[in-house]
C-alpha cells in the first residue's frame, strides 16, 4: 500500500510516463513470448527439415546398397561363375574364355547399378585370377586381399570390409579348407559418398556417415576437424534430434540409423546459423521497445506542456483561493478546454466574492437566530390558557389537579428554558413531550385521548437535538385537535429496526391530501420557504445531526388525520 501511495503522490508528468511504461511492458513481454514461441516453431521446423533430409539420404543409401547386396546374392548362382570356380581346369579354352567374358559383363552391370560402386570383381582361386569390371583383362590373383575380404561379417555389424583403406561389400561362396570357392566383391567409392555428403550438407554444416569400422564425412568451410574422440562420440549418438557442442561451438544434430547397413548418418548445422535470423528479429523487438520508450518520453513532455503547465496554474490559483485570496485572475491564450476552465474559474471567484459580501454572513446569522428562537420560544396563547386553567381549578378548590398541573408546568418550563444544552437523550426529550401532552390533556379534559408509548430501552440514551418531538405534538394540538369538540386522538409510539429509529406522531384532526403534499414539499426544499415553521426546523436539525436520510415523513393516518414519522438513523449510535 505504501508504494501505491508514493506513486499516487508523484507529479503528473512522471505518472503519465510510468503509466505508459506499465501499459507497454506487458505488450513488450507478450512480444518477446511471441518471438520465443515463433523461434521454437522455426527451430522445430528446421529440426524437422534436417531430420527429413537425413532420413531421405539414408533411404537413398539403404536402397542402393540393399539392391547391391541382393544382386551379389543373385550372382552367387551364376552358371558361368560356378563352372569357372569348380571346373575351369578341364573346361575347353574357348568355353572358359566365353564364360570369363560373360562374367565380366555381369560385373560391369553390377558396377553400373549404383553410383556408389567404384568396382565390381570376382575372386576365383581355382583360376588364380580376378575378373573385375574396370579392367580390360583378367587381373592376377591377390591372395592377401582375398583372405582379408573372405573374413565373415557379424550379422549385427556393418557389412563393410576395410582393406588397404578401401571399402568393400563381399559375398563368399562354398568354403573348402577355410577358403571359399569364389568371392564376389564390390568396392565402395569413398569419393562418391563424400561428394554426395557434400551436396547433401548445407554451408558450414557437418555430414557424417559412420560404421563400426569406417567414417565418411563432409565438413563445412568453418567446421572443426573431426579427431578420433569426436568421431567416437558422434558414432555413439542415438537416433533423433539434439544439440551438441564441438570445440565450444553449438550444433543442431540429427541422427538416423540404418538397419540394413548398420551405419549412422548424422548431420549437424551450427546453431548460430539457425538462430541468427531469430536473434535479429529479437534485437528488432528490443529496438522497438527502446523507440517506444523514447516516444513515451517525448509524448510525456508534450503532455507536460499541453496539460501539466495549465493544470499547475489552476492548482496554484485554487491554493490562493483556499487561503482566502479572492483577487485571483488567470489568463489563457487559447479557446480549448483549459480556456473554458480558466474563464469559469474567474467567474467563480467573482461570484464567491459577491456571495461572501452579500449573502453568506446574513444567512449564517439568520440560521443561528432561527435555532436559538426555536429553543427558547414559548407560545403565549398556551401560557395564557394555562393560567386560566389554574384560575378555574383554584376557584373550584381542586387541590390535587392543581398540584399535578403545577408539577407538569414546572417540568415543562425547566426543560424549555435550558438554552445552554444543545442535545439531550431521547428519554429526556420524550419525558418533556409527555409532560406537554399531560398539560394539554388537563386543558382539554375528555375531548382528547392521548396514548404515549414508552421509549425502547435500547434508545433511551440516544442523543438527539433538543425540542424535536414537542413542536410536532404542539402542531397537532394547535392545528388539528384543538378544533375537535370530542373524540380527539393523539398517539405517540416508538419502533426500532436494524438501521433506524421510527417515532410516529398521529392525530385524528383531519387534513387534506393537497396540504400534506405541500408540507412535504416544504420539508424536502422543493418550494421556497419564507416563514420557518417548527416542523421545518425539526426536519433541518435532524438532517444536520444525522444526515440526509433523517427527517420527517408526512402521510394520511389511520385516524383520518396527519401521520408524521420521525426517522433517526442508528448507524452512528
Amino acid at each position: 500500500m505504501q508504494i501505491f501511495k508514493k506513486i499516487g503522490s508523484l507529479p503528473i508528468l512522471p505518472k503519465i510516463a510510468l503509466t505508459f511504461l506499465m501499459v507497454l511492458t506487458p505488450l513488450f513481454y507478450l512480444g518477446l513470448q511471441m518471438n520465443e514461441a515463433g523461434a521454437d516453431i522455426v527451430r522445430q521446423e528446421i529440426a524437422g527439415s534436417l531430420s527429413s533430409r537425413v532420413e531421405l539420404y539414408m533411404d537413398i543409401l539403404d536402397g542402393d546398397f540393399d539392391r547391391t547386396m541382393r544382386l551379389l546374392r543373385e550372382y552367387v548362382n551364376d552358371e558361368d561363375l560356378m563352372k569357372l570356380s569348380t571346373t575351369s581346369e578341364i573346361m575347353p579354352v574357348i568355353e572358359r574364355t566365353r564364360s570369363v567374358l560373360r562374367l565380366k559383363q555381369q560385373m560391369d552391370i553390377l558396377s553400373r547399378s549404383s553410383a556408389f560402386i567404384k568396382n565390381a570383381m570376382v575372386f576365383i582361386p581355382m583360376m588364380n585370377r580376378i575378373v573385375a569390371s574396370n579392367s580390360n583383362s583378367i587381373v592376377d590373383f591377390n591372395d592377401d586381399m582375398f583372405r582379408a575380404l573372405s573374413e565373415p561379417t557379424q550379422p549385427l555389424e556393418s557389412p563393410f570390409h576395410i582393406w588397404d583403406q578401401r571399402v568393400f561389400i563381399t559375398m563368399p561362396y562354398g568354403f573348402v579348407n577355410d577358403r571359399p570357392l569364389f568371392l564376389i566383391a564390390v568396392e565402395i567409392s569413398n569419393q562418391e559418398i563424400t561428394a554426395q555428403l557434400k551436396q547433401f550438407a548445407v554451408e558450414d554444416s557437418i555430414a557424417v556417415l559412420s560404421s563400426s569400422s569406417m567414417v565418411w564425412s563432409s565438413l563445412g568451410a568453418s567446421a572443426p576437424a573431426l579427431d578420433h574422440a569426436t568421431k567416437t562420440m558422434l558414432y555413439a549418438a542415438e537416433e533423433g534430434n539434439r544439440r551438441v557442442s564441438i570445440d565450444n561451438k553449438d550444433y543442431l544434430q540429427s541422427v538416423k540409423n540404418s538397419e540394413i547397413l548398420h551405419t549412422k548418418l548424422m548431420m549437424m548445422v551450427p546453431s548460430e546459423k539457425v538462430e541468427k535470423p531469430l536473434d535479429r528479429y529479437r534485437n528488432w523487438v528490443f529496438v522497438l521497445y527502446g523507440v517506444a520508450v523514447l516516444v513515451i518520453i517525448a509524448f510525456s513532455l508534450s503532455m507536460y506542456r499541453i496539460i501539466h503547465r495549465p493544470l499547475m496554474q489552476l492548482v496554484r490559483s485554487f491554493s490562493k483561493i483556499e487561503q482566502g485570496k479572492f483577487d485571483v485572475s488567470v489568463e489563457y491564450p487559447f479557446q480549448d478546454e483549459f480556456g473554458y476552465l480558466y474563464k469559469q474559474l474567474n467567474a467563480m471567484v467573482r461570484e464567491l466574492k459577491r456571495l461572501i459580501q452579500e449573502v453568506y454572513e446574513q444567512q449564517y446569522r439568520t440560521r443561528l437566530a432561527e435555532l436559538k428562537h426555536l429553543q427558547s420560544q414559548i407560545n403565549p396563547h398556551f401560557l395564557y390558557n394555562t393560567f386560566f386553567i389554574l384560575y378555574r381549578m383554584a376557584k373550584q378548590d381542586g387541590n390535587d389537579r392543581i398540584m399535578g398541573l403545577t408539577k407538569h408546568l414546572g417540568e415543562y418550563f425547566q426543560f424549555i428554558t435550558r438554552d445552554d444544552i444543545e442535545e439531550v437523550t431521547l428519554a429526556s426529550e420524550a419525558a418533556h413531550s409527555k409532560s406537554y401532552t399531560e398539560i394539554q390533556s388537563i386543558r382539554f379534559s375528555n375531548r382528547i385521548t392521548v396514548r404515549f408509548a414508552e421509549v425502547p430501552k435500547e434508545a433511551e440514551h440516544l442523543l438527539v437535538p433538543r425540542l424535536i418531538l414537542q413542536p410536532i405534538i404542539e402542531n397537532a394540538f394547535v392545528h388539528s385537535l384543538e378544533k375537535k369538540a370530542k373524540g380527539g386522538i393523539l398517539e405517540v409510539d416508538f419502533r426500532m429496526t436494524e438501521s433506524e429509529l421510527l417515532i410516529r406522531v398521529e392525530d385524528s384532526g383531519g387534513i387534506e391530501d393537497e396540504k400534506i403534499a405541500r408540507l412535504q414539499a416544504l420539508l424536502n426544499g422543493q418550494q421556497d420557504v419564507t416563514v420557518t415553521t417548527g416542523m421545518i426546523n425539526v426536519h433541518r436539525r435532524l438532517q444536520i445531526k444525522f444526515g440526509g436520510s433523517a427527517g420527517l415523513h408526512l402521510s394520511n393516518g389511520d385516524f383520518g388525520g396527519l401521520k408524521i414519522i420521525v426517522v433517526i438513523p442508528l448507524k452512528e449510535v
